[in-house]
C-alpha cells in the first residue's frame, strides 16, 4: 500500500518533537514499551500529508494539536476522554476542516482505522464508509 510506504519513508525522516514524550521510569506516567506507537504512525501520517501538502502545511496544524491532546489523555489513563478525542480527530477529517484536501482526509481516516485500537474510536465510522464505497463502486 502506498500510504504504508510513504509512513514508512516519512518516520525514517522526520522526527516530531511533540510525539516525544519522556517519561520517568515508574512514575505515574510509565506506559509498557509500545503502548503509544500507534499514536505515533497516526502523528506521522499526519507529518506526511503536510509534507506534501509543502507550503499548504499549516492547515494540519490542528490535526497535530488535536493527537497531541489524544496524547495527554492517554497519558493520564483517561480512556473516555482518548476516545472522544479521536472521535473529535475523526470528525475534524470527515468535515475537511481548516481546508485539508479530500484525499488528504480520506487517507487519514482510513489509516486511523488501521493503526488506532478499536477501544479509542468509533469503529461503526469507518466499517460505514467502507460500505458506502462498496456499494457504490461500480465493477467494471
Amino acid at each position: 500500500m502506498r500510504i504504508t510506504r510513504d509512513i514508512k519513508w516519512a518516520a525514517a525522516l522526520f522526527l516530531l518533537p511533540a510525539s516525544v514524550i519522556v517519561v520517568a521510569p515508574g512514575g505515574p506516567g510509565a506506559t509498557r514499551a509500545g503502548e503509544y506507537d500507534w499514536l505515533d504512525a497516526m502523528v506521522q501520517a499526519v507529518i506526511v500529508e503536510q509534507t506534501k501538502e509543502g507550503a499548504a502545511g499549516s492547515v494540519f496544524a490542528p490535526y497535530v494539536s488535536q493527537l497531541a491532546l489524544v496524547r495527554t489523555h492517554l497519558i493520564n489513563g483517561e480512556s473516555e476522554a482518548v476516545y472522544r478525542a479521536m472521535n473529535r480527530f475523526m470528525e475534524m477529517l470527515q468535515a475537511r476542516e481548516e481546508g485539508i484536501s479530500d484525499e488528504a482526509a480520506d487517507r487519514l481516516f482510513d489509516y486511523c482505522y488501521v493503526v488506532t485500537p478499536a477501544r479509542y474510536h468509533d469503529v461503526s465510522r469507518h466499517l460505514n464508509r467502507l460500505s458506502q464505497y462498496q456499494f457504490t463502486t461500480s465493477i467494471g
